[in-house]
């Protein structure tokens, strides 16, 4: 999709790459030398280094709460990621069990 080169859309560009810039900039002292376009261009790795800071954190938490009930089991293998005998098939039924417990999950971390 091309602009038309007018003049409200170039206003309209601007202001929704200012959010963007606003959005993974956040820490970034507001008097920075840099133009919206250098922030912007920097904007999806800060995008990604936000997201994985986020799952790390939701992961963080959920193996803590999964500890917090089975304390005496080893959980490292889980950074393996899936049991060798664990069909593609079971482990899809087993993300579908979960869905109802990580929705409720969600819930209280946002109370």
């Amino acid at each position: 999709m091309l602009l038309s080169g007018s003049p409200s859309d170039h206003t309209r560009l601007v202001a929704a790459a200012q959010v963007i810039v606003d959005m993974v900039d956040s820490e970034e002292e507001p008097s920075s030398n840099k133009s919206l376009v250098e922030h912007l261009e920097e904007a999806p790795k800060k995008f990604f280094d936000v997201m994985t800071a986020t799952s790390k954190n939701l992961l963080t938490h959920m193996i803590g709460v999964v500890k917090s009930y089975w304390p005496q089991h080893n959980l490292a293998p889980i950074a393996k990621g899936i049991a060798p005998d664990c069909s593609d098939e079971k482990f899809q039924d087993y993300c579908k069990e979960s869905e109802v417990i990580a929705e409720e999950i969600l819930k209280n971390l946002a109370e």
